[in-house]
């Protein structure tokens, strides 16, 4: 932090789960700007492991509230100052800007994610819906479809444990050791990706959608050609689920 501000970079305490946390914020923002903001970009972000029926619904809601309801709020406090500055904007950098850092997880499928994909799925949805909503006034929106970057996100969270009463519970060695690849597996790091997303951002014509880091061009391509079950024959052996079938069936016909 003291190299920022040595570069006369501010930085602020923000939680965007909390509403006043967010009007704080846009108060000094507005102070130092003048009431103007260039770009907004709605990084937050939260992600567990579970399986959908495992889950509880106060973690779901926690969830939603970071990568989704924050993401929201923090939009609508702050569009009129991207109005703005479309108002007053210096040459060479034409549109305001909003940018939502995405995840290729809104259309990969991946199993025991099911609150974290859904909640970047609808994260998704809304950067479109704002994307066409605020062209009139000149703000563009600009969605990143993340891969895998070396973060802290799943680190900090992982458990990778199920619990007793899980109908998974006989795959919970495939599931453990699942969860070893993920915090060992290949990903780009924040530096490269941090640069390329940059890159982009700041483009006069920046198109809507940026796939970058590891995997997302391979996601792109499967989205592209293939019809949606293909995931389903791609994640079911990677995950265990096909195993989890074949034991299912064997438990079936013991009882026949």
């Amino acid at each position: 932090m003291t190299k920022l501000k040595q570069q006369c970079i501010e930085t602020f305490e923000l939680d965007v789960t909390i509403s006043s946390s967010i009007q704080d914020i846009k108060a000094q923002v507005v102070k130092l700007t003048d009431g103007t903001l260039d770009i907004l970009v709605n990084n937050a972000g939260v992600c567990y492991e579970s399986t959908a029926s495992d889950d509880t619904m106060d973690k779901i809601r926690s969830l939603y509230a970071v990568n989704l309801f924050g993401t929201m709020e923090m939009t609508q406090a702050f569009v009129p100052l991207l109005v703005a500055a479309n108002k007053r904007q210096a040459p060479g950098f034409e549109y305001a800007r909003i940018v939502q850092i995405g995840s290729i997880a809104a259309v990969c499928p991946s199993p025991f994610y099911a609150a974290y994909n859904s909640s970047k799925a609808a994260l998704l949805q809304y950067g479109n819906t704002l994307r066409i909503e605020l062209e009139p006034f000149g703000v563009k929106v600009i969605t990143i479809n993340t891969g895998k970057v070396q973060t802290r996100i799943l680190r900090e969270s992982s458990q990778w444990c199920l619990p007793e009463s899980s109908m998974y519970k006989p795959i919970n060695e495939s599931y453990e050791a699942f969860g070893r690849k993920v915090l060992t597996a290949k990903s780009t790091c924040v530096q490269d990706y941090a640069q390329h997303a940059v890159k982009h951002i700041l483009k006069k014509d920046a198109a809507p959608f940026l796939w970058t880091a590891d995997q997302s061009l391979f996601t792109r391509m499967v989205v592209a050609l293939f019809p949606w079950t293909f995931w389903d024959r791609l994640l079911r052996p990677i995950f265990g689920l096909d195993k989890l079938a074949t034991l299912v069936k064997l438990e079936k016909a013991k009882n026949v």
